[in-house]
């Protein structure tokens, strides 16, 4: 029975990783959009969270504050049960501040999600897809001290640490005699970073490139499996304690800038996320030196993540705005579960921007349409054939900015 409940909890935490490739970009109301391409044109205090180079062309000290609001629908089927997702409601906040101590340096401290996951299926009491898991809450939140450098009047650069926390709570069906559910929970934090540039040239000036390059990041997690009672279980293995490392990949994110004129301006993008990096997860209980320690390989792809946005300005302090994003899945068909039950996805998005002398607001709505995707699952219990469909998810975005 205790290689049962490490195996579970070996699988909870590889599908957590699936929501950590559920990568977050509603950075701004801005940035959402332009569906992200906002790395090489206009700077604005979220400018922390996309391209931190461009914080040395705000004068200064500007903050922004703002939240995204997600739902999310999606089916799964498993062995050819299906199931929905119940309706709910995310929040997503975010906060940044910027101060320009020179005409050379600029600091900045920023702070929002960059992965999140959550939901719960309904009916799934008698859904063989609950033993893979029916419920799941995953949260990070990044805080992210930058120092920003403008080497000339074409170049600057930026550098900057990234504390990130997880905390996430997962629950499963397990099958022995009697039928009993499990929850999986675990937190950490630990520390990445990122460096990034803006390139104005003089020789082209209606055009700008910008890049960031994001490091990868080990979570070391800490959390117990907790069993329903009314099991034939013994105490220990009820509640037991556990450790386990994540690492979540690199990134390059880049983007080319263009305006014509001075009320237009165009840009095309795009993140590749190394998530054939992440090769397996390793667990452990904290109590039991005995226990083995478990690899659990992961057979993740690379993706590419392609975005366009623009921005016109149709009378003085006000913009409207519009964006398109074709976003990669990672996820394998041979190695699905139910806790992102979406593949590829198209996402389209619009917004409306005020800028005045001291204040700033930002309005975005965006949908994403995702790709139905066949396959089966690979898990310690055996492969199931499994399908998504009907994945779609809205977004509402605002931020208000104030220049001090």
């Amino acid at each position: 029975m205790k290689k049962l409940l490490i195996a579970a909890l070996v699988c909870g935490l590889a599908n957590v990783s699936y929501g950590a490739g559920f990568a977050l970009y509603e950075f701004s109301g801005r940035a959402t959009a332009m569906g992200g391409a906002v790395m090489a044109n206009t700077a604005e205090a979220a400018s922390l969270a996309t391209n931190p180079a461009l914080i040395t062309e705000l004068e200064g000290t500007q903050l922004q504050l703002g939240g995204t609001v997600v739902t999310a629908h999606a089916r799964t089927t498993v062995s050819g049960d299906t199931r929905g997702l119940q309706r709910d409601v995310w929040l997503l906040p975010n906060f940044y501040i910027t101060h320009k101590w020179s005409d050379e340096i600029s600091f900045g401290l920023g702070g929002f999600s960059r992965y999140g996951l959550g939901g719960k299926y309904k009916d799934w009491q008698n859904w063989t897809g609950s033993y893979l898991a029916y419920k799941v809450k995953l949260e990070t939140f990044s805080f992210t001290p930058t120092i920003a450098i403008k080497a000339n009047d074409q170049l600057s650069m930026a550098m900057g640490l990234e504390a990130m926390t997880i905390d996430f709570t997962q629950n499963s069906l397990a099958n022995p005699s009697p039928l009993y559910t499990y929850e999986i929970h675990g937190d950490g934090i630990s520390w990445g970073g990122n460096f990034s540039f803006i390139y104005r040239p003089e020789w082209a000036e209606k055009w700008s490139v910008g890049a960031m390059y994001r490091t990868k990041v080990k979570q070391n997690l800490n959390g117990y499996i907790h069993t329903s009672t009314g099991t034939n279980l013994g105490p220990s293995l009820l509640h037991a304690n556990a450790k386990g490392a994540i690492t979540l990949p690199d990134s390059i994110s880049t983007g080319v800038a263009f305006r014509p004129n001075e009320n237009w301006v165009f840009e095309i993008g795009a993140v590749a996320t190394m998530w054939s990096s992440y090769d397996q997860i390793t667990i452990e209980y904290k109590d039991n030196e005995t226990a083995p320690t478990i690899h659990n390989k992961k057979e993740y792809r690379d993706t590419i993540r392609a975005n366009f946005g623009m921005e016109y300005q149709f009378i003085p302090h006000w913009f409207a705005r519009a964006g398109y994003v074709y976003d990669k899945s990672p996820i394998n068909s041979h190695a699905m579960d139910t806790l992102v039950p979406v593949d590829d996805r198209h996402i389209g998005s619009i917004g409306l921007g005020y800028k005045g002398e001291t204040w700033s607001a930002d309005l975005a709505y965006a949908h994403l349409f995702g790709r139905h995707l066949t396959g089966d699952s690979n898990t310690q219990s055996g492969d199931m054939p499994m399908r998504y469909s009907g994945g779609r998810s809205d977004m509402f975005a605002l931020t208000v900015g104030y220049k001090f």
